[in-house]
C-alpha cells in the first residue's frame, strides 16, 4: 500500500468545472493530514459494468478546492491546457527527471519484491527443519521397535552419503520497468502564476470553512437534503453529527424548512445545523454577493460564521 508523502504543493486537476484527484498518495496524504473525504468517481478496471464500488479519482468539492488552495497545500490546473501542454513536448530537463523518477520507482519495486522473497524462503525454512526433526524422531522409533540395523545398510549405502549441489537461483533484476498509473512526474513543478481564479466559491464557502477549522469531516449532504454531511471524524469510523446548511446572514429562512430539516436530521440521529458568514448589514455588496449561487473569490476562511443546531423534540 502506498505510504509516501506526496510532493506539495498537490496538483488538482479541473476537468469540465469539476476538481479532481488521480494520485493515491495524494487521496491518502490528504485525507489523513487535511480531513479531505471526497468521493471516488472513478471506474474499477476489473469490474467496469458494476457503479457499486468505485476507483480513482476522487471528486472534490469547489469548498474543498478552495480551503486547499488558500492554505498552499494544493494548487488548481486547468487539464484542457495544462495537461497537454507538459506532455506533447516536454525540455530535456523534465524528461530526465522523468526518467530518473522511473528509475527510482523501479528501484524500490525492486528491493521490495527481494526483501518479500527472501522472508518467504526463510519462513519456509524455518517451516522445513520443524518437519525434518518431526521425521527423524519417528524414523528413530521405527528403529527401535524393529531392531539393529544391518551394517551392510548403514555403511555402504551411498544414497546416505551423496550430497546434492543447490541449484542457483535466478537473480531478481536490480530495477523493474514500472509504467506509473499517473502522469503527475511530468506536470512538475506548478505554474508560478496564481491559479485561483480557476475556483467557482460557493457562497456557503464561509461554513465549510469554519467547520473545517475546527476539525471536521465533511462530505456533500444531496442524500439528507443538506449542502454538508458533517463528520467528527474520519467517515469510515464515524456517524456523521450535523446535516449543514448555509444561509445568507439576512436571508429569511422557511419555517417549514427548519421543521423539515429538523424531523428529517432526529430521524438519521443528526441534527439539523444552519449557519452563515456575520456580516455588519452596512455592506449591500457583500450581501448581493452572497445571495448568488456562487461567488468567485469573494469568500474568505477567515470570514467570522455564526451557526445553530437544531433538534426535533416533540409536539
Amino acid at each position: 500500500m502506498a505510504s509516501e508523502t506526496p510532493k506539495l504543493p498537490i496538483r488538482i486537476s479541473k476537468v469540465t468545472d469539476r476538481y479532481l484527484l488521480f494520485d493515491i498518495d495524494d487521496v491518502m496524504y490528504l485525507r489523513r493530514n487535511h480531513n479531505i473525504c471526497s468521493p471516488f468517481v472513478g471506474t474499477m478496471p476489473q469490474a467496469p459494468s458494476q457503479s457499486v464500488f468505485m476507483s480513482l479519482p476522487i471528486e472534490l468539492m469547489a469548498e474543498e478546492a478552495t480551503v486547499l488552495v488558500e492554505k498552499g497545500v494544493a494548487y488548481i490546473a486547468d487539464d484542457s491546457v495544462f495537461h497537454p501542454s507538459r506532455i506533447v513536448s516536454p525540455d530535456a530537463a523534465s524528461r530526465n527527471a522523468y526518467l530518473q523518477d522511473l528509475r527510482r520507482d523501479g528501484t524500490r519495486a525492486a528491493a521490495a519484491a527481494r526483501e518479500l522473497a527472501e522472508y518467504k524462503k526463510a519462513n519456509a525454512a524455518s517451516k522445513g527443519k520443524g518437519k525434518k526433526k518431526d521425521k527423524k524422531l519417528d524414523s528413530g522409533s521405527a528403529i527401535d521397535k524393529d531392531g539393529p540395523v544391518s551394517e551392510e545398510i548403514s555403511l555402504f549405502d551411498s544414497s546416505s552419503t551423496r550430497e546434492t549441489k543447490p541449484k542457483a537461483e535466478p537473480r531478481a533484476p536490480d530495477v523493474w520497468a514500472v509504467t506509473p498509473a499517473t502522469s503527475g512526474a511530468l506536470l512538475t513543478p506548478p505554474p508560478e502564476e496564481d491559479t485561483s481564479a480557476l475556483l467557482d466559491v460557493p457562497a456557503g464557502y464561509p461554513l465549510y470553512a469554519h467547520l473545517h477549522e475546527n476539525g471536521y469531516f465533511m462530505m456533500p449532504g444531496l442524500r439528507f437534503g443538506c449542502d454538508y454531511n458533517v463528520y467528527p471524524g474520519d467517515p469510515l469510523r464515524f456517524h456523521s453529527h450535523f446535516q449543514a446548511t448555509h444561509y445568507a446572514w439576512n436571508e429569511e429562512i422557511s419555517l417549514l424548512d427548519l421543521v423539515t430539516g429538523g424531523r428529517l436530521g432526529t430521524n438519521v440521529k443528526k441534527s439539523y445545523l444552519i449557519g452563515g458568514a456575520i456580516r455588519s448589514g452596512n455592506d449591500k455588496e457583500e450581501e448581493a454577493d452572497e445571495k448568488e449561487s456562487h461567488v468567485k473569490n469573494k469568500a474568505s476562511s477567515k470570514t467570522p460564521v455564526r451557526a445553530f443546531s437544531i433538534e426535533w423534540a416533540a409536539m
